[in-house]
């Protein structure tokens, strides 16, 4: 799942699978779409923009149910067909949610805090996200047993989390105490630092339930590229891929259980959207089975056409 851009320079959501790409936006109401989650069941969560408003939308077979009103943003959806997401509040202020049965639930703000959003919605219904106290992000957790929890930082001010796994580990960055930000972990209690690939900042996208998770690295030259942390290691995914291939991988977004990963890098200087899977195969060139004019510019979620292949996710391939 994912956005494009149309000749027009409007963004519409896009459903890329391997039988072919669906424009979920054309012929719609909305003059504008993203989407930005999908699950076994072809559930889509995402945004429609709809008389100069954004609304929370999941659409199955095609058609687009909104689940919130005006000012509302879905940005994950779980198997069971739960999504997470910010809603504007009566206040003016935005606040996360999550549905339960089909109905947005207003999860508010964290205490003393005047803006929170969800990003990640596991299985059991706990959502990841964080808010904005106006001076500070805070990275949290929520559960309907235990409601917001405030999640540490590595000595800096800020944290951010972006993905939660089935035993509610989540996964975003933190800041350190010299301002830079690195990609975490969270788990029981503790805050695990991922590292970087050499440059000074990174960030966690993807964490499945096996604890491996995905984002991209900062180089020492100042360039992005998509990594893996696996058994302890951040790996590049530039070295996990087979040689020649065109490919540069510069932001993995997220990674299931089989091990696929989704991202966006440059084929051949051109960005496109990309799905990593084992085990290897040719790698074939990106579909052009958009929209006329389209260019892929973000993804976000795990539907899409094949486009790389690791040969290993665990070690770089050998040359």
């Amino acid at each position: 799942m994912g956005v494009a851009t149309t000749l027009f320079g409007n963004m519409h959501a896009i459903d890329f699978s391997v039988s072919g790409n669906v424009d979920l936006t054309s012929g719609s109401s909305a003059w504008q779409g993203i989407a930005t989650g999908v699950n076994d069941s072809g559930q889509i969560s995402g945004t429609q923009y709809i008389g100069g408003q954004a609304f929370a939308t999941i659409w199955q077979n095609g058609a687009a149910g909104l689940i919130a009103g005006a000012g509302s943003y879905a940005q994950a959806i779980n198997s069971h067909g739960d999504v997470a997401g910010l809603l504007t509040a009566s206040n003016g202020q935005g606040h996360a949610f999550v549905t339960q049965n089909g109905h947005a639930v207003d999860l508010g703000t964290l205490p003393g805090e005047s803006w929170a959003s969800a990003y990640a919605v596991n299985d059991g219904g706990a959502v990841a996200g964080y808010g904005d106290s106006g001076s500070t992000m805070t990275a949290f957790p929520w559960s309907p047993s235990t409601g917001y929890i405030l999640l540490g930082t590595l000595g800096g001010a800020n944290s951010y989390a972006m993905t939660i796994n089935d035993s509610g580990a989540a996964g975003g960055a933190a800041q350190t105490a010299s301002g830079a930000l690195h990609a975490v972990i969270w788990s029981g209690g503790s805050i695990r630092d991922l590292g970087t690939l050499g440059g000074v900042n990174s960030f966690a996208y993807g964490l499945n339930n096996s604890g491996e998770a995905v984002g991209y690295s900062f180089l020492a030259g100042g360039r992005t590229h998509g990594f893996l942390y696996d058994a302890g290691v951040m790996l590049d995914l530039n070295n996990l891929i087979p040689a020649g291939s065109g490919w540069i991988p510069t932001q993995a977004y997220a990674i299931n259980s089989s091990g696929q990963i989704v991202g966006a890098g440059l084929f051949n200087g051109v960005e496109h959207a990309f799905l990593l899977t084992d085990p290897p195969a040719a790698v074939p060139e990106p579909s052009t089975a958009l929209p006329a004019g389209a260019a892929v510019i973000a993804l976000f979620a795990l539907a899409i056409s094949r486009s790389a292949r690791i040969l290993r996710l665990a070690r770089p391939l050998r040359r």
